[in-house]
């Protein structure tokens, strides 16, 4: 019998933990690892990752074998900026995946008895569209990776002058740790020299940030040059 099992068997089992990683690299993104646990005061470790404590809160995710599958909802705090940002820079996120496993608190790394192979999950979902944005919160719906039967097309949200493409990204790492840019994920064409910040100003290479309006695009290829905008100029704002 593994230890997890007998560890739900138990009268007085350790408190459950749930582990969530949100992974936006499909739109050129970061993964983001939070979780909602009793060890509030700093990350949690479990299999080597680090998961930072978010204020989470999220309905909808219960499996079942019978009936309609799940359509969770999740809202994560949006008290310290980071998922803000992460919005802000990608997008809505739609099309990303969001993956949750849960295991006991005496499972994780740094534990007497920690275990990386006692949990249960992954539980994968995939981020279908914002429900709510404000300073406090934001909120998306979901549905489960099997779950795309009456997909609606197109998928992509259309929304005015924000370009939705995938920019390079700087790895400071790269090139004998001189840095340079990786472009494995880029959907956006630029590739020039010079590089700009949100504000569209000259900047460094490791400063390198694209504002994805229109003017983003002008201050790379130049004002009366053919724009690859991946944004919608020409509808209302939605």
């Amino acid at each position: 019998m593994s230890q997890i099992t007998q560890e739900v068997q138990k009268l007085d089992p350790s408190a459950i933990v749930s582990l969530f990683t949100l992974d936006a690299t499909s739109l050129g993104g970061p993964v983001m690892r939070f979780t909602q646990s009793s060890k509030s005061y700093g990350p949690v470790l479990f299999q080597t990752y680090s998961y930072d404590p978010a204020d989470v809160e999220f309905d909808g995710l219960e499996t079942s074998g019978v009936g309609a599958f799940p359509t969770p909802k999740v809202k994560l705090a949006n008290t310290n900026g980071a998922v803000q940002a992460l919005v802000n820079t990608y997008g809505d996120l739609n099309g990303c995946t969001l993956s949750r496993i849960r295991t006991f608190a005496r499972f994780l790394d740094g534990e007497p008895e920690a275990d990386s192979t006692a949990f249960f999950g992954p539980d994968t979902y995939r981020v279908e569209r914002k429900l709510d944005d404000n300073p406090e919160f934001i909120q998306w719906e979901l549905s489960t990776s099997i779950d795309q039967e009456g997909k609606m097309i197109p998928g992509r949200v259309i929304v005015k002058n924000t370009c939705m493409w995938r920019y390079r990204v700087w790895d400071a790492t790269a090139n004998g740790g001189a840095g340079a840019f990786d472009y494995s994920k880029a959907q956006c064409p630029y590739a020039g020299a010079q590089a700009y910040d949100i504000n569209d100003q000259p900047v460094a290479d490791a400063f390198d940030f694209p504002s994805r309006t229109l003017n983003c695009c002008k201050a790379r290829f130049g004002e009366d040059q053919p724009l690859p905008f991946g944004g919608f100029p020409g509808v209302p704002k939605s």
